[in-house]
This record gives C-alpha cells, sequence and structure tokens, in this order.
C-alpha cells in the first residue's frame, strides 16, 4: 500500500511540475536553420503561395485535355413538341401518334434519360495563353519561396546570434556588477576607517545604482531576443528555452561568391507570365475549335442507360470579332500589368546592386570594427589593472578606479557587439548575393 501511496504522490507531483521545469532544447545553428525552413511564417506564406499558383498551372491543362461528363435526368410533360420528340428517341412513336389531335394534345409522358459526353479543345488559343501565363506564374512562385528561405536563414542567424550576445551581455554586466559591489563593500571599510571621504563613498554607490539598472534592463533584452528566436522557429515564446550551442565567432575573411538571386529570377518570370497575358488578351480575336461527342439513352422506367442508345458527333468553330470593347480593355489591362512587372524588375536589379554594395562596405566596416574594438578592450584591461594597483597604493582616486573599470566594462560589450555585427553583416553579404546565410 505505501509503494502505492509513493507511486500515487509521484504521478501527481509530476503532473503538477511547472513548465518551466522542463529540460532545455540544445539547439545549434543548423538545427535552428534547418527547423526555420520549415516553420519561419515567411516560409509558411510563400509555401502555400506556391501550392496555390502550382494548382493554377495544374487546372490550365484544361486547354488541351478532354472534357467527360455523365448526367441522368427525368422529366413528364404533355408538351406537344416534347412529346413528340420523347417518343422519338424512345422509339415507340407509332401510327396513332400521327393523329391531329394526338398531336395537338396528348397525353403526358415520362422520360429518364442518361447521357456520357465528351469535349475535347482542338485549338483554344486563349486558354493555350493563359496556362503559359499560369505555368510561369508557378515557377515565379517557386523562385519566391526560395527566397523566402534564404531570409528566413538571415532572419534566424541574426535572431541566434542576437540571442547568444544578449546572454553574453548579461553575463558581462553582471560580473560588473559583483566587482563594484566589492569596489563598494571596499570604500564603505575605508570610510569607516576615515580614509576615504564620504564623497568616495557615494561615488561607488551610484556606480553600482548605475548597474543594477543597466542589468536589468539587459535581462529584459535577453528574455525578448529569445522569444523573437523562438518565434522565428515556430515555438511559442516562452513555452520552451533554448540552449544556444554554437559560440559567436568571427566569419572566415574570404568573400562569398555571387549566385543568381532568386527573387529577381522570380521577378523575370513573372514578367513572362505578363507576356503570356498579353498573349492571351490578343488571342480573344482569333477563333477556336473543339470537338464534342455523346451517347444518350431515353426511356419511360427509371434505370440507367435505359431504352435505345443513340450518338452525336460533331465540331464546332467559334469566333467573336468584337465583344463591345471587353477585349480591347482586357488587352490594354495586360498590357499595363505587364510594364509594371518590367518596372518592378529593373526597380529590384538597382536594389539588389545597391544591396550588395552596401553589404559588401557593411561587411568591411564591421571587420575594422571589430579590430578596433579588440585592441580598445586589450588597452581598457591594461589601464583597469594600473589604476587597481595606482588605488590600492593610494596614488588614485575612486572616481579614477570606477571610470577605468566603467571603460573596461563598455568596451566589452563594445566588442561583443563589433563581433555580432561582423557575423550579421558576413551574413547579409552572403543574402544580398543570392545565397542563403549560415
Amino acid at each position: 500500500m505505501r509503494s502505492c501511496l509513493h507511486g500515487a504522490l509521484g504521478c501527481l507531483l509530476l503532473l503538477t511540475a511547472p513548465a518551466g521545469a522542463q529540460e532545455p532544447i540544445r539547439l545549434p545553428l543548423a538545427d535552428a536553420l534547418a527547423r526555420a525552413a520549415e516553420h519561419h511564417p515567411a516560409v509558411v506564406a510563400a509555401k502555400w503561395e506556391r501550392r496555390g499558383r502550382d494548382a493554377e498551372a495544374l487546372g490550365s491543362a484544361a486547354a488541351f485535355l478532354p472534357r467527360l461528363s455523365a448526367e441522368l435526368a427525368g422529366v413528364r410533360t404533355d408538351d406537344p413538341v416534347a412529346v413528340f420528340g420523347t417518343k422519338l428517341r424512345q422509339g415507340r412513336f407509332g401510327q396513332a401518334d400521327f393523329a391531329i389531335d394526338a398531336l395537338n394534345f396528348p397525353d403526358a409522358v415520362g422520360d429518364v434519360s442518361t447521357t456520357l459526353a465528351v469535349e475535347q479543345p482542338v485549338f483554344q488559343p486563349e486558354a493555350l495563353s493563359g496556362r503559359k501565363a499560369a505555368r510561369a506564374a508557378a515557377r515565379a512562385g517557386r523562385l519566391a519561396e526560395q527566397r523566402a528561405g534564404q531570409v528566413a536563414a538571415f532572419d534566424v542567424v541574426r535572431a541566434y546570434f542576437g540571442a547568444r550576445i544578449a546572454v553574453q551581455r548579461v553575463d558581462v554586466l553582471e560580473e560588473s556588477l559583483a566587482a563594484a559591489r566589492g569596489t563598494l563593500a571596499q570604500v564603505e571599510k575605508l570610510r569607516r576607517e576615515g580614509v576615504v571621504t564620504v564623497v568616495d563613498e557615494q561615488l561607488a554607490r551610484s556606480r553600482v545604482s548605475e548597474l543594477e539598472a543597466v542589468v536589468a534592463g539587459s535581462r529584459t533584452a535577453r528574455t525578448a531576443a529569445a522569444d523573437l528566436l523562438a518565434e522565428l522557429l515556430g515555438y511559442q515564446p516562452g513555452a520552451v528555452e533554448l540552449e544556444l550551442t554554437d559560440s559567436l565567432v568571427r566569419p572566415e575573411e574570404a568573400a562569398p561568391a555571387p549566385a543568381d538571386r532568386p527573387d529577381l529570377a522570380a521577378l523575370r518570370a513573372a514578367v513572362g507570365a505578363q507576356d503570356a497575358s498579353v498573349l492571351r488578351a490578343r488571342s480573344q480575336w482569333l477563333p477556336s475549335v473543339a470537338a464534342f461527342g455523346n451517347l444518350s439513352w431515353h426511356d419511360r422506367d427509371i434505370g440507367l442507360a435505359g431504352g435505345p442508345r443513340r450518338w452525336t458527333a460533331g465540331l464546332m468553330v467559334r469566333w467573336v470579332p468584337f465583344r463591345g470593347l471587353a477585349d480591347v480593355g482586357a488587352l490594354r489591362r495586360a498590357q499595363a500589368d505587364r510594364e509594371a512587372a518590367r518596372a518592378r524588375l529593373e526597380a529590384a536589379e538597382r536594389r539588389a546592386a545597391a544591396e550588395v554594395r552596401a553589404a559588401e562596405a557593411e561587411r568591411a566596416a564591421a571587420g575594422t570594427a571589430f579590430d578596433a574594438a579588440s585592441i580598445a578592450l586589450l588597452q581598457a584591461s591594461q589601464a583597469a589593472r594600473a589604476a587597481t594597483s595606482r588605488y590600492d597604493a593610494g596614488a588614485a582616486t575612486i572616481s579614477e578606479l570606477l571610470a577605468v573599470r566603467a571603460a573596461e566594462s563598455s568596451q566589452r560589450l563594445a566588442l561583443l557587439q563589433a563581433l555580432y555585427q561582423a557575423r550579421v553583416a558576413d551574413a547579409a553579404l552572403v543574402l544580398a548575393l543570392g545565397g542563403t546565410p549560415r
């Protein structure tokens, strides 16, 4: 009985354990990128947009595929013309049906018909041009989905290392706060001994208060950065804890190789789709040709394919040379849409060239900033050690010591920020050149 109670208590504790007690998810950057390829909001939207365009391209096959239909109908009537035709179709028209009264005032008859029909497009210029436009639009959708994946990868790289640097920023500031509190305790002791003044104690206390506020803000920023990454990966913010395992390191010096940007290729495909739309609008003035045929059965009794079988086959040519200016309006609209697509492509090509130039400049600037921050941190660390020695020897004031330590803390944060900017700038250049950031 005691073991049963212990088991029940264990189950209850497990069920009532807080959600935050779950194990964190170890997340390398490669796994984050793989998950973003499936769950990033922009990727999901682009995927469904692409599927919609693929469906339209599939439906455009009606331009050359046959159309099959089956029909079962029942009717009862005493209309003279309908009665005359119904009896003929059913094969039971007799001599008595030629009587004048029988022709003018026939008895009501019933008819159950079964019809199998086929329609085969032979030449449908408007539909064929529409199919070409739909297939070009589907290709544009696939390219847009590919570009959405590249942009999603950039978002994840930026958010991943943004969350990583937010954690490191908290660590640096907490270390600075601990050091400032240690200095404050030392100054308070010296103040009681009469070695330093009340001004020194106030300066040390002010530095602690300043760092406490900064640490609180950095912890909030850490939470926000983690939530942003979770949202991009399809997790509910706050529902999971992500343990980021990849370190923030300086990217390689070699510049990434350029590639054909999918977004520009998608716009070119969109121009092709608009070209086909113009051709479709012009095809309105061409005749269309279609073949058709059917098998039909007519009987007075309810059933499928009852009564005599009849067949019909034919060829139809349809030409509508004037549609009340609707055709002219459709052509002009298609031409305007094509020019708009061309303008968007030209603007995007110029913007892409500008993005590459800007990304190259930002990458170079980020490298320079990282080198400068590394040197500045080295100098700040040396200055902090010297100021500590001078203060311990009584040759420096507390304000000098606090200022130098604040400068060292700022330089450590600046180095982290420079490293982050270098990593993001490298990913931005890869994206601008048409690649997928990794």
